[in-house]
């Protein structure tokens, strides 16, 4: 897989996982602007580049599906949400939410995986220029 088609899919992923929270808190505007941002404004390659930076090192919190990953280190989005220096973590927030069950976490944390697996791919193959 080349460079470009992990990044579609990465972008294409995000877009779909930001879709499912957006059905799951339409109460919450951000995430209409985190979509439009991510669809339209910023480029995919500095979102995988933040990602990897920041996210990637926490693959084990992410694979043990440890809590703390997204109640204090998921920073996926800090980029964006550095437009409005006063808004909170939003992960920790909708973390939390009673609108989370067990199963949509299930499926949070398998969105997580489907990235992390992306990133190191992209990462393998940045390195094989």
């Amino acid at each position: 897989m080349s460079e470009i088609e992990i990044l579609k899919q990465f972008k294409n992923g995000l877009i779909a996982f930001i879709d499912e929270l957006i059905n799951q808190f339409p109460q919450e505007g951000d995430l209409v602007m985190i979509r439009i941002f991510l669809k339209d404004r910023f480029p995919i390659v500095s979102i995988m580049n933040n990602f990897v930076l920041k996210i990637l090192p926490l693959k084990k919190m992410i694979k043990d599906r440890n809590e703390d990953f997204f109640l204090n280190h998921c920073q996926i989005f800090n980029d964006i949400n550095d437009m409005n220096k006063n808004k909170i973590n939003r992960f920790k927030m909708l973390w939390r939410s009673p609108l989370l069950d067990k199963e949509d976490k299930k499926v949070v944390w398998e969105w997580f995986d489907s990235f992390i697996y992306l990133s190191e791919k992209y990462q393998k193959c940045k390195s094989n220029v």
